[in-house]
Formats: C-alpha cells, sequence, structure tokens
C-alpha cells in the first residue's frame, strides 16, 4: 500500500544533505509540499527532486529540531535501503571533511574516492 510514513535516515545538517545530494545526481527544494500516491500531503523543509520532477520525499524538522525522512516509497525510482544507506555515507563523507577543516587538516577533494568495499575515503594532511 501507498503512503507516507517516516524513516530512519542517520543525517542531522540540511547543508551536508543537500552536498549529497548533488553528489547523487539528485536536487532539491525547501519549504514545498510532497504528495504521495493518493494525494496525501506533507509539508517538506527539505525535498528530493528527480529529473526536475519533486518526489515524494523528503526531510521534516520535528518538534524537537530533529530531521525526519518521510517518503512514499511507491513513487521513488530507488528503494528505501538504498537511498538512505547513501545519503547516510554522504552526509558523514561531509562531516568528516568538516571536522578536518576545523581542525586545520587540508581535503584534497580531488583524491576522495570509494574503495572496493565501497566504502569512502578521504586523505586529509596537516603540516606539524
Amino acid at each position: 500500500m501507498s503512503h507516507f510514513a517516516v524513516y530512519e535516515c542517520n543525517v542531522s545538517n540540511v547543508d551536508f544533505i543537500k552536498a549529497s545530494l548533488s553528489d547523487m545526481g539528485l536536487g532539491y527544494k525547501e519549504n514545498t509540499t510532497i504528495t504521495d500516491y493518493y494525494g496525501q500531503k506533507r509539508l517538506a523543509d527539505l525535498a528530493v527532486v528527480s529529473n526536475g520532477k519533486l518526489l515524494p520525499l523528503g526531510w521534516i524538522k520535528d518538534k524537537s529540531g530533529e530531521l525526519q525522512l518521510q517518503a512514499d516509497w511507491f513513487k521513488v525510482p530507488m528503494s528505501e535501503k538504498q537511498f538512505t544507506n547513501k545519503i547516510s555515507q554522504l552526509h558523514s563523507k561531509y562531516q568528516v571533511i568538516q571536522t578536518c577543516e576545523e581542525n586545520r587538516w587540508t581535503v584534497n577533494f580531488e583524491n576522495i574516492q570509494f574503495n572496493q568495499e565501497g566504502e569512502i575515503e578521504i586523505l586529509a594532511t596537516t603540516f606539524a
């Protein structure tokens, strides 16, 4: 049955989500309404756009300010697991980069790559 539901997605920073969506070849739209298969609507703080089309997939801040992923996967061209794993992994990439930069490490963005296990490898350097 097609409907909106809340899904576990380990993300907390909207800017990191935006950058991660871009890495995935997706866009976003802020403060917009997403609609599921049956026409149910949700106001999303950040919604996902694919090929210029607004998907029924977005983050909504709850009363405590935490981001909740709400989606109707019936109308989304990827699986829940595939999307949540990828967005969480890329979000973590941007968290690591920010931490490196805050600690005065230099990250060479051209050397960021995926290894054979699908993990992201980031090379950061500093001068002692």
